[in-house]
């Protein structure tokens, strides 16, 4: 008998999953013409900040990349310590934000789907785990609001490994005996924390289209309070 509810399970699951596949194609290019014009220019001032954040960051990873190659040893930990300052003063506005996502996504009568997390943008094992987890539990998920929660709590953790392993990989980069692999584990984590950005992004742009498919409701746009619009 055990065999007859293994294989309804897995029936009731690969069901799920060919339902939701097929929704999320169908309506997606709908939502996204449901984007209000004030609602796109909260996402562009946001994005602006978050780009240039990131470029400073990357800016500042090259330089000290540069300085090591030179031989400026002292110079590049510090540039390298520069760098690790900036993302870990703008890694908590990432994790208020997706948090205020999650809490205001329970405010729309309807939410705009989005695809899952993709293992391949990632590098850093942690991360990659968690991406690989949203895609698993993504199509099984009945409704896009539960898909949407789940995403931005899976960012929420993934941001977090990613600044741990750079932790540990900027020590490791201070150490006599350190080679390429702690200074490439940090540009690793550096890679994958622009990445949760951006998907961070079209997590709030997907939210800013379910509010603009419901006009009457008055919801403020989530962001943190020092990222007022």
């Amino acid at each position: 008998m055990w065999w007859i509810v293994a294989l309804s399970v897995l029936g009731c699951l690969l069901v799920l999953y060919l339902d939701g596949r097929r929704n999320e194609v169908a309506v997606w290019r709908d939502w996204e013409l449901l984007l209000t014009p004030k609602g796109e220019r909260a996402y562009e001032e946001l994005a602006e900040r978050v780009q240039d954040e990131l470029a400073v960051a990357d800016l500042t990873l090259e330089h000290a990349c540069q300085a090591r190659q030179l031989g400026s040893t002292r110079e590049a930990l510090e540039l390298l310590d520069a760098g690790y300052g900036m993302i870990a003063g703008f890694a908590p506005d990432m994790r208020t934000l997706l948090a205020n996502l999650a809490a205001f996504s329970r405010m729309v009568s309807a939410m705009a789907p989005l695809p899952p997390l993709q293992p391949k943008d990632y590098r850093v094992a942690g991360v990659w785990r968690w991406a690989q987890l949203d895609r698993a539990l993504h199509h099984f998920l009945v409704s896009t609001a539960e898909r949407f929660r789940l995403r931005v709590y899976v960012l929420g953790r993934a941001f977090q490994t990613a600044l741990q392993f750079m932790v540990r990989s900027r020590e490791r980069a201070g150490l006599p005996a350190s080679g390429d692999a702690a200074w490439s584990g940090f540009k690793d984590a550096q890679s994958d924390f622009r990445a949760l950005s951006l998907a961070s992004l079209q997590s709030f742009r997907a939210l800013l289209t379910s509010v603009g498919a419901a006009p009457r409701e008055r919801v403020a746009y989530p962001v943190p309070d020092n990222w007022t619009m």
